[in-house]
């Protein structure tokens, strides 16, 4: 069975990579295929048996990577780092407020289970399918339309910056909501496998660890 801290480093790991990709999008217009389709995929995984089965630790590369050095901390003080480590760190926020509001969290938990089956009537191979699939312009509207009307109106608005040239553009918005119910999802599941804050203080050190051995491929649980 893996580890919780194993499981945690995971969870974290997606997290980072939802933060880096909202950046990415609001600055740069730009969209990463391959960092965000994992993203994507995960939120219509909702009766997993491992952590596995939510997200392939060989596709959370970068937020892997990003964990380094946002968690280590002489790396998390560089401001090239401080604004997404605030994305991540806001959105954990978020999250924790949802799950103190039941009523809105019993909708979300009914929402995505409709989620799933309108995804899966677009496409039934979805949890296989390539990039192309997993970022179907049309999907990506449901993930944003399920933020707009049930996040949204019921806490308060993250505040992303980035170009106004980009964050304007509908598209963009729409792939930024995406992102952030990806990164609410990540952080439900790192709560869920025993993440609090405080351990982002006081074991940080053995979650740094943990991604190495991830990234080398010698992680043991």
């Amino acid at each position: 069975m893996a580890s919780d801290t194993y499981c945690e480093t995971i969870a974290l790991a997606a997290l980072f990579q939802s933060a880096a990709q909202i950046q990415r999008v609001a600055r740069f217009g730009a969209v990463d295929e391959n960092e965000i389709a994992p993203l994507m995929r995960a939120l219509i995984i909702t009766n997993p048996q491992k952590i596995e089965d939510i997200y392939e630790p060989k596709r959370l590369t970068s937020g892997l990577n990003q964990l380094l050095t946002s968690l280590y901390p002489k790396e998390a003080a560089q401001p090239k780092n401080a604004e997404l480590i605030k994305i991540a760190f806001s959105i954990i926020n978020l999250e924790g407020n949802l799950e103190k509001q039941n009523m809105v969290f019993t909708q979300l938990d009914q929402e995505v289970d409709k989620l799933r089956d309108q995804v899966l009537s677009l496409h039934p191979n979805y949890e296989n399918s390539d990039n192309t699939v997993l970022l179907d312009y049309e999907i990506i509207k449901l993930y944003s339309k399920i933020y707009s009307n049930l996040i949204s109106p019921n806490f308060p608005k993250l505040i992303i910056y980035g170009e106004e040239s980009y964050l304007r553009r509908t598209e963009f918005q729409e792939m930024i909501r995406a992102l952030l119910l990806s990164g609410i999802r990540a952080s439900l599941l790192w709560h869920q496998m025993g993440g609090k804050r405080y351990s982002l203080m006081f074991r940080y050190k053995d979650i740094l660890e943990c991604a190495r051995a991830i990234l080398s491929g010698q992680y043991q649980g």
